[in-house]
């Protein structure tokens, strides 16, 4: 890990959040306060996170979190000062196939291997065993305890004899404690999101992996490991049953625990992969700009029997992804293509981000879409999404209205001030400061800026931006202060719109949406020979 600041420049915040929010202005701001960071790094300073309501591919929904900066400023310099026992912890394990790698992106800062590489892996790992037994650990993130972070490295009985934070022979207790300020003194779960407790929570996977081979290794076959998920094989049914009683103990003594409806037993000649995700993805490969409206309708009626069939939207993402690899934003039937996902985006929340980024795509390359439409279906779904407190929906279409340029009427403006969370709250500050919102919304700031509570990005971007001359209050008042005088950049609404410019820079990020771009005809490498061509035509 290249410096302090790589987890914090581009993994802050959760990479389900519209592309402007940003933090890789961090390093910079930073300067001069570093030193007194360190120095204070263990004061008691706990700190509230902003909470996001997202979308789950089965309807339901999951709470991520973006961290007060500052607090995730100390997690991100404990995992740089001692990445090499990270390392050497994720290369102990003979399971995972999904340790994150590091990446020199502005994009995202590690890369979790996609679910697609467990096919690829399983069949060697897993080799002629007759049975596999899954099993998939409950609400991973949510129950992780984050005393477990110094068990996974320096054992259970040595973390419980010395638990000071201080601790030089239980060093990895001061993560422990860095940790847990940043979600308010908690020990039990880490947030969803943030990339550095990505690598915690493989961290606690992979020593518990070693626990797992010491103790049932000469039983199985082979095991792979993704995230949260095992895929164990093994020679029979009734030792898959002992495996799974042993398996139970182990993460038990971690505090976790088994989701009973995900774990079974099935034969080895059953497929990982879904067929019906091949089916759609060999029937997307014929598709390109040139393609008959036939075609277009073919793959998206598939697509959304089978999303019906299954009761998930993930066949709807696959659609849309490889709309996304065949250029269809540049295609001449785009008037057919735009109709469809304006009722696409509203039965199915969890493809809304995915739809949202191939119409900025084709504004930023000077293309047209139904305008009028779009700030209809926005305007529904934000005053529905609003009284759900479903930000997912409601930021990714204000954020739609802004880059697309669409009119951002006084009373959207004035429902989104209306809600209570930070990043809705926050977009719009910006929105205005920027002029896409001209009368200056009611956020009921107050007189005093609080440098800790859930507001915290709120408070940062109002004073960094100019939106409020209050002042900072509370235990990071001198911190926010600094940032905020060197006018730290969070929300940007113009980035992301100067990188999709470029032809071939995809609309979807393979790197932030969490999917390979293995597949792709199109490289990250050729994407920077590009951009650095489009740097030079510009003097």
């Amino acid at each position: 890990m290249k410096t302090r600041f790589t987890l914090i420049n581009s993994g802050l915040y959760p990479e389900t959040l519209p592309p402007c929010f940003v933090s890789t202005d961090a390093q910079r701001a930073f300067r001069g306060i570093v030193g007194h960071l360190d120095d204070t790094r263990f004061s008691n300073r706990k700190t509230h996170f902003t909470r996001y309501s997202g979308t789950k591919h089965d309807g339901s929904r999951r709470f991520f979190g973006t961290p007060n900066v500052i607090s995730y400023f100390h997690v991100s310099s404990f995992i740089w000062r001692n990445w090499q026992k990270f390392q050497s912890t994720f290369d102990s394990s003979n399971f995972s196939i999904g340790a994150p790698n590091v990446l020199d992106s502005d994009e995202r800062a590690i890369k979790v291997p996609s679910l697609s590489e467990l096919s690829k892996h399983s069949s060697t790992k897993l080799g002629y065993a007759p049975f596999i037994l899954k099993v998939d650990i409950s609400q991973c993130f949510p129950s992780i305890y984050t005393h477990s972070i110094s068990w996974a490295v320096h054992g259970i009985e040595q973390s419980k004899k010395q638990t000071d934070e201080k601790s030089d022979e239980n060093y990895f207790n001061a993560l422990d404690f860095f940790t847990r300020n940043c979600q308010q003194g908690n020990s039990r779960g880490v947030l969803i999101g943030p990339d550095a407790f990505r690598l915690i929570v493989e961290l606690v996977l992979s020593s518990l992996d070693r626990q797992l081979e010491e103790t049932i290794g000469d039983k199985i076959v082979g095991a792979v490991r993704h995230v949260d998920d095992y895929y164990i094989g093994l020679r029979s049914e009734h030792e898959a049953q002992s495996v799974l009683s042993t398996t139970r103990e182990i993460l038990a003594t971690y505090e976790l625990y088994l989701n009973d409806h995900k774990t079974k037993i099935y034969p080895s000649v059953e497929p990982i992969n879904d067929i019906w995700a091949q089916r759609l993805r060999k029937l997307a490969r014929g598709l390109h700009t040139h393609s008959a409206i036939s075609d277009i309708e073919f793959s998206i009626d598939e697509a959304l029997d089978v999303a019906r069939a299954v009761s998930s939207d993930s066949p709807v993402k696959i659609l849309l992804r490889s709309f996304d690899e065949r250029k269809i934003y540049d295609s001449n039937h785009w008037d057919f293509v735009d109709k469809n996902l304006q009722r696409i985006v509203q039965h199915f929340p969890h493809a809304i981000d995915y739809v949202c980024l191939l119409l900025a795509k084709r504004v930023a390359m000077g293309g047209d879409i139904d305008a009028r439409s779009w700030q209809s279906v926005a305007t529904v779904l934000i005053q529905k999404n609003l009284g759900l407190n479903h930000e997912h929906e409601v930021l990714w279409m204000a954020w739609l209205l802004i880059v697309c340029k669409l009119p951002f009427t006084p009373e959207i403006s004035e429902a989104l001030a209306k809600s209570r969370n930070g990043h809705v709250r926050a977009l719009l500050a910006q929105a205005y400061i920027d002029g896409t919102v001209r009368q200056k919304p009611k956020l009921g700031l107050g007189q005093a800026l609080s440098t800790t509570d859930a507001d915290w990005l709120l408070s940062l971007v109002a004073r960094s931006q100019g939106f409020s001359k209050a002042k900072f209050s509370g235990l990071y008042a001198q911190e926010f202060e600094h940032l905020a005088s060197r006018r730290i950049k969070l929300i940007d609404f113009n980035d992301h719109l100067d990188k999709i410019r470029i032809k071939n820079k995809p609309a979807i990020s393979r790197r932030r949406y969490g999917y390979d771009d293995d597949d792709s005809d199109y490289s990250y490498q050729q994407y920077v020979r590009e951009l650095a061509d489009a740097d030079e035509d510009s003097y």
